[in-house]
């Protein structure tokens, strides 16, 4: 959607207390919020789309986490998050390879999803190494704080067990 600055921050805020309003009524609360799809994408992207969404964040009544993609230029996200306030979650992603500037490879692109067994390597490689393997071979070091895994990835789905065991390992050695 081409929205204006306007536009969107009034859709953030409205879809925010929207899911605030949800989660209370079911006993519960949102703490981090994390934008899907292009909106994620295009935010990591576009460091002016990514201004209107950490400000509107940030200015929501209560303090909310933001989720963005754990990049090479993390330092400056976080700087820009603290300048307003505001908490990151970076999250890096099992079940995707990286092109060599640390972005997602495309979906269109042959093995921008991983198998099974090269999505557990990255994980271990991600909690042990704190870096990925590039679609070229280049390793990327990547500060993470999460870890997402796609749920339209069957392969990644069913290997949560194990991911969250690979994860365990690493946090109590």
């Amino acid at each position: 959607m081409n929205l204006s600055e306007d536009e969107l921050r009034a859709a953030l805020l409205y879809q925010l207390a929207a899911l605030d309003g949800m989660a209370a009524c079911a006993g519960t609360e949102v703490t981090y919020v994390k934008p899907h799809g292009a909106l994620y994408n295009d935010m990591m992207a576009d460091a002016h789309l990514r201004g209107i969404i950490m400000r509107t964040v940030a200015a929501y009544p209560r303090p909310l986490t933001l989720m963005i993609q754990a990049t090479a230029e993390a330092a400056n996200h976080r700087q820009e998050a603290e300048a307003l306030g505001l908490a990151l979650f970076l999250e890096a992603f099992a079940d995707r390879c990286y092109d060599d500037d640390g972005k997602l490879l495309s979906r269109r692109r042959e093995g921008a999803v991983h198998t099974r067994e090269r999505m557990l390597a990255q994980v271990q490689e991600l909690v042990s190494e704190g870096s990925v393997k590039t679609v070229s071979g280049k390793r990327l070091a990547l500060d993470i704080d999460s870890l997402c895994v796609h749920g339209d990835n069957d392969a990644g789905v069913q290997a949560i067990r194990e991911i969250r065991a690979i994860v365990g390992e690493h946090k109590a050695a």
